[in-house]
Protein backbone atom coordinates (compact mmCIF):
# COMPACT_ATOMS: atom_id res chain seq x y z
CA UNK A 1 0.00 0.00 0.00
CA UNK A 2 1.67 3.57 -0.87
CA UNK A 3 -0.13 7.44 -1.14
CA UNK A 4 0.43 9.57 -3.66
CA UNK A 5 -0.42 12.96 -5.31
CA UNK A 6 -1.72 13.75 -8.72
CA UNK A 7 1.78 15.29 -9.14
CA UNK A 8 3.62 12.30 -8.40
CA UNK A 9 2.34 10.14 -11.47
CA UNK A 10 4.68 9.68 -14.59
CA UNK A 11 2.53 9.33 -17.80
CA UNK A 12 5.69 8.35 -19.74
CA UNK A 13 6.63 5.42 -17.89
CA UNK A 14 3.19 4.51 -16.17
CA UNK A 15 4.34 4.70 -12.93
CA UNK A 16 4.12 6.33 -9.12
CA UNK A 17 6.68 8.06 -7.02
CA UNK A 18 4.60 7.17 -3.71
CA UNK A 19 4.49 7.11 0.03
CA UNK A 20 5.27 3.74 2.00
CA UNK A 21 6.14 2.62 5.85
CA UNK A 22 8.82 0.83 5.61
CA UNK A 23 8.22 -1.37 9.10
CA UNK A 24 11.87 -2.44 9.27
CA UNK A 25 13.01 0.85 9.49
CA UNK A 26 9.76 2.02 11.46
CA UNK A 27 9.53 5.07 8.76
CA UNK A 28 7.82 6.50 5.66
CA UNK A 29 10.07 6.84 2.85
CA UNK A 30 9.32 7.54 -0.89
CA UNK A 31 10.35 5.33 -4.07
CA UNK A 32 8.91 4.18 -7.39
CA UNK A 33 5.57 1.84 -8.16
CA UNK A 34 3.75 0.47 -10.57
CA UNK A 35 0.68 2.29 -11.40
CA UNK A 36 -1.97 0.38 -8.44
CA UNK A 37 -3.69 -2.55 -8.79
CA UNK A 38 -6.76 -0.66 -6.77
CA UNK A 39 -7.59 2.97 -5.89
CA UNK A 40 -8.84 4.81 -3.35
CA UNK A 41 -9.35 7.99 -4.46
CA UNK A 42 -9.34 10.92 -1.31
CA UNK A 43 -8.60 13.75 -3.83
CA UNK A 44 -10.84 16.80 -3.35
CA UNK A 45 -9.46 18.08 -6.44
CA UNK A 46 -11.60 18.31 -10.12
CA UNK A 47 -8.42 20.08 -11.72
CA UNK A 48 -7.45 19.02 -15.72
CA UNK A 49 -4.51 17.60 -14.08
CA UNK A 50 -6.60 15.49 -11.85
CA UNK A 51 -9.56 14.59 -14.06
CA UNK A 52 -6.75 13.28 -16.62
CA UNK A 53 -5.46 10.82 -14.56
CA UNK A 54 -9.17 9.15 -12.99
CA UNK A 55 -9.49 9.05 -16.95
CA UNK A 56 -6.34 7.18 -17.57
CA UNK A 57 -6.89 5.03 -14.63
CA UNK A 58 -10.55 4.26 -15.92
CA UNK A 59 -9.15 3.72 -19.48
CA UNK A 60 -6.71 1.16 -17.52
CA UNK A 61 -8.95 -0.66 -16.27
CA UNK A 62 -7.83 0.07 -12.65
CA UNK A 63 -10.89 -0.23 -10.93
CA UNK A 64 -11.82 2.23 -7.64
CA UNK A 65 -13.25 1.63 -4.22
CA UNK A 66 -16.38 4.53 -5.23
CA UNK A 67 -17.23 4.50 -8.56
CA UNK A 68 -17.79 7.81 -8.72
CA UNK A 69 -15.49 10.50 -6.89
CA UNK A 70 -18.15 13.00 -6.32
CA UNK A 71 -21.97 13.49 -6.84
CA UNK A 72 -24.15 16.25 -8.23
CA UNK A 73 -27.41 16.39 -5.82
CA UNK A 74 -29.67 17.52 -8.52
CA UNK A 75 -28.38 13.87 -10.39
CA UNK A 76 -29.36 12.16 -7.15
CA UNK A 77 -32.19 14.00 -5.96
CA UNK A 78 -33.47 12.37 -9.79
CA UNK A 79 -32.40 8.80 -8.74
CA UNK A 80 -33.83 8.51 -5.69
CA UNK A 81 -37.27 10.26 -6.68
CA UNK A 82 -37.49 7.12 -9.29
CA UNK A 83 -37.41 5.09 -6.21
CA UNK A 84 -40.50 4.12 -4.69
CA UNK A 85 -38.39 3.11 -1.53
CA UNK A 86 -36.45 6.50 -1.33
CA UNK A 87 -38.75 9.12 -3.21
CA UNK A 88 -40.96 9.61 -0.06
CA UNK A 89 -37.58 11.27 1.85
CA UNK A 90 -37.03 13.43 -0.56
CA UNK A 91 -37.81 17.21 0.10
CA UNK A 92 -39.14 19.02 -2.39
CA UNK A 93 -36.21 20.45 -4.96
CA UNK A 94 -36.18 22.23 -8.15
CA UNK A 95 -33.61 22.78 -10.48
CA UNK A 96 -32.35 26.90 -10.41
CA UNK A 97 -33.45 28.57 -13.97
CA UNK A 98 -34.54 32.57 -12.80
CA UNK A 99 -35.09 34.62 -10.14
CA UNK A 100 -38.81 34.15 -10.41
CA UNK A 101 -38.53 30.76 -9.70
CA UNK A 102 -36.95 31.27 -6.34
CA UNK A 103 -39.15 34.29 -5.31
CA UNK A 104 -42.17 32.17 -5.53
CA UNK A 105 -40.28 29.28 -3.78
CA UNK A 106 -39.95 31.46 -0.90
CA UNK A 107 -43.02 32.87 -0.72
CA UNK A 108 -44.06 29.36 -1.00
CA UNK A 109 -42.19 27.31 1.67
CA UNK A 110 -40.93 30.48 4.09
CA UNK A 111 -37.52 29.25 4.72
CA UNK A 112 -35.79 27.10 1.83
CA UNK A 113 -32.14 26.28 0.68
CA UNK A 114 -30.23 27.26 -1.94
CA UNK A 115 -27.49 24.77 -2.70
CA UNK A 116 -24.67 24.57 -5.46
CA UNK A 117 -25.04 20.77 -6.87
CA UNK A 118 -21.34 20.22 -6.60
CA UNK A 119 -20.36 21.78 -3.29
CA UNK A 120 -18.97 19.86 -0.14
CA UNK A 121 -18.56 20.10 3.33
CA UNK A 122 -21.10 22.57 3.72
CA UNK A 123 -19.67 24.86 1.36
CA UNK A 124 -22.11 27.09 -1.33
CA UNK A 125 -24.75 26.29 0.85
CA UNK A 126 -27.27 29.22 1.77
CA UNK A 127 -30.27 29.56 3.51
CA UNK A 128 -32.93 32.10 3.38
CA UNK A 129 -35.82 32.81 5.04
CA UNK A 130 -39.13 35.26 4.39
CA UNK A 131 -39.96 37.05 7.64
CA UNK A 132 -43.69 39.08 7.27
CA UNK A 133 -42.87 42.88 6.92
CA UNK A 134 -39.18 42.61 8.07
CA UNK A 135 -37.81 41.44 4.57
CA UNK A 136 -35.37 38.30 3.96
CA UNK A 137 -32.67 37.14 6.17
CA UNK A 138 -29.83 34.73 5.07
CA UNK A 139 -26.92 33.10 6.53
CA UNK A 140 -24.04 30.28 5.15
CA UNK A 141 -20.56 29.12 6.72
CA UNK A 142 -17.49 30.90 4.67
CA UNK A 143 -14.78 30.63 7.39
CA UNK A 144 -17.91 31.27 9.89
CA UNK A 145 -21.14 31.52 10.49
CA UNK A 146 -22.73 34.92 7.95
CA UNK A 147 -25.84 36.11 9.07
CA UNK A 148 -27.54 38.97 7.52
CA UNK A 149 -31.28 40.52 6.98
CA UNK A 150 -32.33 42.70 3.88
CA UNK A 151 -35.76 44.44 2.99
CA UNK A 152 -36.04 43.56 -0.30
CA UNK A 153 -35.60 40.52 -2.79
CA UNK A 154 -33.66 42.08 -5.38
CA UNK A 155 -31.22 43.00 -2.38
CA UNK A 156 -31.11 39.27 -1.12
CA UNK A 157 -30.22 38.38 -4.85
CA UNK A 158 -27.17 41.04 -5.17
CA UNK A 159 -26.14 39.09 -1.84
CA UNK A 160 -26.24 35.48 -3.01
CA UNK A 161 -24.86 36.09 -6.79
CA UNK A 162 -21.50 36.52 -5.82
CA UNK A 163 -21.84 33.49 -3.01
CA UNK A 164 -22.42 30.93 -5.95
CA UNK A 165 -21.05 32.93 -8.99
CA UNK A 166 -23.19 32.83 -12.09
CA UNK A 167 -21.89 29.56 -13.96
CA UNK A 168 -22.78 27.61 -10.94
CA UNK A 169 -26.07 24.75 -11.29
CA UNK A 170 -28.08 25.43 -8.69
CA UNK A 171 -30.93 24.09 -7.20
CA UNK A 172 -33.07 25.48 -4.43
CA UNK A 173 -34.80 22.94 -1.58
CA UNK A 174 -37.83 23.26 0.59
CA UNK A 175 -35.63 23.65 4.36
CA UNK A 176 -36.35 20.35 6.08
CA UNK A 177 -38.24 20.74 9.64
CA UNK A 178 -34.79 19.14 11.03
CA UNK A 179 -35.07 17.93 15.35
CA UNK A 180 -34.23 21.42 17.62
CA UNK A 181 -32.08 21.21 20.44
CA UNK A 182 -33.39 25.15 21.34
CA UNK A 183 -31.85 27.09 18.45
CA UNK A 184 -29.58 24.39 16.95
CA UNK A 185 -30.53 22.00 14.46
CA UNK A 186 -29.88 18.49 14.41
CA UNK A 187 -28.98 16.09 11.64
CA UNK A 188 -27.18 12.92 11.10
CA UNK A 189 -24.21 11.50 9.03
CA UNK A 190 -23.86 7.79 8.70
CA UNK A 191 -20.89 5.56 7.75
CA UNK A 192 -22.19 2.96 5.06
CA UNK A 193 -19.09 0.57 4.11
CA UNK A 194 -18.31 -2.52 2.16
CA UNK A 195 -16.09 -4.98 4.45
CA UNK A 196 -13.10 -7.25 3.27
CA UNK A 197 -16.32 -9.92 2.26
CA UNK A 198 -17.90 -7.46 0.05
CA UNK A 199 -20.78 -6.94 2.80
CA UNK A 200 -22.59 -3.78 3.61
CA UNK A 201 -21.92 -2.67 7.14
CA UNK A 202 -22.93 0.85 9.01
CA UNK A 203 -20.24 1.55 10.83
CA UNK A 204 -21.62 4.31 12.87
CA UNK A 205 -24.64 6.76 12.91
CA UNK A 206 -23.91 10.59 14.45
CA UNK A 207 -26.02 12.64 15.31
CA UNK A 208 -24.69 16.20 14.79
CA UNK A 209 -25.79 19.30 16.83
CA UNK A 210 -25.20 23.09 14.92
CA UNK A 211 -24.24 26.26 15.40
CA UNK A 212 -27.24 28.26 16.97
CA UNK A 213 -28.69 29.71 13.84
CA UNK A 214 -26.43 28.05 11.48
CA UNK A 215 -27.55 26.48 8.25
CA UNK A 216 -25.50 23.08 8.51
CA UNK A 217 -24.37 21.39 11.06
CA UNK A 218 -21.17 20.26 9.50
CA UNK A 219 -18.75 22.27 12.07
CA UNK A 220 -21.01 20.88 14.97
CA UNK A 221 -20.87 18.55 18.11
CA UNK A 222 -21.25 15.05 17.38
CA UNK A 223 -22.98 11.70 19.50
CA UNK A 224 -23.55 8.24 18.66
CA UNK A 225 -26.95 7.75 17.99
CA UNK A 226 -28.52 6.10 20.88
CA UNK A 227 -26.26 8.71 23.01
CA UNK A 228 -28.20 11.32 21.22
CA UNK A 229 -31.71 9.89 21.59
CA UNK A 230 -31.11 8.27 25.02
CA UNK A 231 -29.27 10.98 27.04
CA UNK A 232 -30.80 14.25 25.07
CA UNK A 233 -34.16 13.51 24.43
CA UNK A 234 -35.01 10.61 27.17
CA UNK A 235 -35.83 8.18 24.64
CA UNK A 236 -36.30 4.38 26.20
CA UNK A 237 -33.31 1.58 25.22
CA UNK A 238 -36.50 -0.07 23.11
CA UNK A 239 -37.53 3.18 21.22
CA UNK A 240 -34.00 3.65 20.78
CA UNK A 241 -33.70 0.32 18.69
CA UNK A 242 -37.00 0.54 17.25
CA UNK A 243 -36.23 4.02 15.46
CA UNK A 244 -32.01 2.84 14.34
CA UNK A 245 -33.73 0.00 12.68
CA UNK A 246 -35.88 2.17 10.37
CA UNK A 247 -32.92 4.45 9.78
CA UNK A 248 -31.03 1.46 8.92
CA UNK A 249 -33.64 0.26 6.31
CA UNK A 250 -33.72 3.66 4.98
CA UNK A 251 -30.00 4.10 4.55
CA UNK A 252 -29.27 0.57 2.69
CA UNK A 253 -32.04 1.26 0.58
CA UNK A 254 -30.51 5.09 -0.34
CA UNK A 255 -27.01 3.00 -1.26
CA UNK A 256 -29.08 0.11 -3.39
CA UNK A 257 -30.23 2.80 -5.47
CA UNK A 258 -26.59 4.87 -5.58
CA UNK A 259 -25.11 1.59 -6.96
CA UNK A 260 -27.68 1.04 -8.95
CA UNK A 261 -27.28 4.20 -10.85
CA UNK A 262 -23.46 4.83 -10.78
CA UNK A 263 -21.74 1.48 -9.79
CA UNK A 264 -20.44 -0.47 -6.87
CA UNK A 265 -18.97 1.47 -3.93
CA UNK A 266 -17.19 1.40 -0.75
CA UNK A 267 -18.20 3.71 0.99
CA UNK A 268 -20.99 6.20 1.13
CA UNK A 269 -21.86 8.88 3.63
CA UNK A 270 -24.96 9.84 3.80
CA UNK A 271 -26.76 12.60 5.56
CA UNK A 272 -30.57 12.93 6.85
CA UNK A 273 -32.41 14.48 9.18
CA UNK A 274 -35.55 13.53 11.18
CA UNK A 275 -38.46 15.51 12.08
CA UNK A 276 -40.30 15.53 15.33
CA UNK A 277 -42.48 13.44 13.86
CA UNK A 278 -39.23 10.82 13.45
CA UNK A 279 -40.38 11.04 9.87
CA UNK A 280 -37.06 10.72 7.67
CA UNK A 281 -35.51 13.23 5.13
CA UNK A 282 -32.75 12.58 2.85
CA UNK A 283 -30.32 15.24 2.97
CA UNK A 284 -26.88 14.31 0.46
CA UNK A 285 -24.73 11.41 -0.17
CA UNK A 286 -20.96 11.94 0.32
CA UNK A 287 -18.37 10.41 -1.60
CA UNK A 288 -15.29 11.00 0.53
CA UNK A 289 -16.61 11.51 4.14
CA UNK A 290 -14.20 13.11 5.63
CA UNK A 291 -15.18 11.26 9.09
CA UNK A 292 -15.19 13.91 11.52
CA UNK A 293 -18.50 13.42 13.44
CA UNK A 294 -17.40 9.74 13.39
CA UNK A 295 -14.26 10.54 15.12
CA UNK A 296 -15.97 12.68 17.59
CA UNK A 297 -18.71 10.58 18.50
CA UNK A 298 -17.08 7.13 18.59
CA UNK A 299 -14.38 4.87 20.38
CA UNK A 300 -11.06 4.64 18.41
CA UNK A 301 -12.03 0.87 17.54
CA UNK A 302 -14.66 2.46 15.31
CA UNK A 303 -13.21 5.08 13.73
CA UNK A 304 -10.32 2.68 13.14
CA UNK A 305 -12.47 -0.11 11.95
CA UNK A 306 -13.92 2.96 9.24
CA UNK A 307 -10.54 3.14 7.63
CA UNK A 308 -9.49 -0.23 7.60
CA UNK A 309 -12.74 -1.35 5.82
CA UNK A 310 -12.21 0.00 2.59
CA UNK A 311 -8.22 -1.35 2.39
CA UNK A 312 -9.82 -4.50 3.10
CA UNK A 313 -12.64 -3.91 0.42
CA UNK A 314 -9.82 -3.46 -1.78
CA UNK A 315 -8.40 -7.06 -0.98
CA UNK A 316 -11.85 -8.30 -2.43
CA UNK A 317 -12.09 -6.39 -5.32
CA UNK A 318 -8.44 -7.22 -6.21
CA UNK A 319 -9.26 -11.39 -5.96
CA UNK A 320 -13.03 -11.72 -6.36
CA UNK A 321 -13.72 -8.82 -8.96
Amino acid sequence: MYYFSDNDINFKNLTVRGTYYNKLKMTWERKTFPLPDVLYDRCGSVRWHTQEIRKLFSKLGIPSINAQNYFDKWDIHLNLLEMEETRAHLPMTIRYCCQDDLKAFIMMYGKVYIKSVNGRRGKKVMRVTRIPNRGYQYSYYVNGLVVGTVRRFQDFIKTARPFFHDNDHVIIQQAIPLMQIGDRSVDFRAEVQRNGQGELEIVGICARIGHPNSPITTHSEAYRFEEFFQDHLNYSEEKTVRLRKKVEDFLLNVYDCMEKNYGPFGEIGIDFGLDEHEKIWFIECNAKSAKVSLKKAYDDKTLQRAFINPLEYARYIYNYE
